[in-house]
């Protein structure tokens, strides 16, 4: 084990641990597999410069909406943590996303970082399958390879970026990623139906009248084909 791996070892211990002292005791395995989730992929290198009691504070955060996460609609929330507000502290200013899992979020939260020309210093997603109940409050995390009765998945983002100073920024910022993260909802929502009507189009192709002749209907059977094996995203 390198000095590096064992570091983050023991931040990570420490965060547990910190979770087993200040988590209500019903709640403490919950929020110890969500941080687990949460920090799976986050090398050694991020973690270098961080104190176990932010990392604690940024679970801890995200997993007090997360626990009765509605999913109606995404929540979105840019702030900059504060010992005295929020009991933990970063330097950069958070981004915090909890939203029904789609294909295309991360690619699209990037590009919109992109735009407005702010540094992503740090980026954790994870796709969580889980069981809520009637109030939305969550019953179960289910591992990543298995879905329990009445599973959903949502995925969770943790986002460090250029530090925000003034309140502008901020909804600016917020704005634009509720607006990237409803477009790319309903890009999501539309594509099945759309490969469906492709579909019923390509089955009723081959009895369709075609005045151009058989060569162009079979190369436009063709490439109606290609496009609905996955070539081509309909939006």
């Amino acid at each position: 084990m390198t000095v590096n791996t064992q570091r983050q070892s023991v931040l990570i211990d420490n965060v547990f641990a910190l979770i087993d002292k200040k988590v209500a005791g019903n709640k403490t395995s919950m929020v110890k597999q969500f941080a687990t989730l949460l920090y799976k992929n986050m090398s050694s290198d991020d973690l270098e410069n961080r104190n176990d009691s932010d990392l604690y504070g940024a679970v801890v955060s995200l997993w007090n909406t997360f626990e009765n996460y509605c999913s109606d609609s995404p929540y979105i929330r840019v702030f900059n943590p504060e010992i005295s507000k929020h009991g933990w502290h970063s330097t950069h200013t958070i981004v915090e996303i909890i939203v029904n899992d789609m294909p295309f979020l991360v690619d699209s939260v990037r590009m919109a970082l992109n735009r407005l020309n702010i540094t992503s210093h740090l980026l954790l997603h994870s796709p969580i399958n889980l069981s809520r109940n009637k109030s939305n409050k969550i019953e179960k995390l289910h591992d990543a390879n298995s879905n329990g009765k009445n599973s959903q998945k949502e995925t969770i983002f943790l986002i460090e970026i250029d530090r925000q100073t003034s309140s502008a920024e901020i909804k600016k910022l917020t704005k634009e990623l509720q607006s990237v993260v409803d477009e790319v909802s309903l890009a999501v929502s539309d594509w099945q139906p759309m490969r469906n009507a492709l579909q019923k189009v390509i089955k009723g192709f081959d009895k369709a009248p075609c005045p151009a002749g058989d060569a162009v209907k079979s190369e436009t059977s063709t490439f109606l084909n290609w496009l609905y094996d996955h070539n081509f995203t309909l939006m």
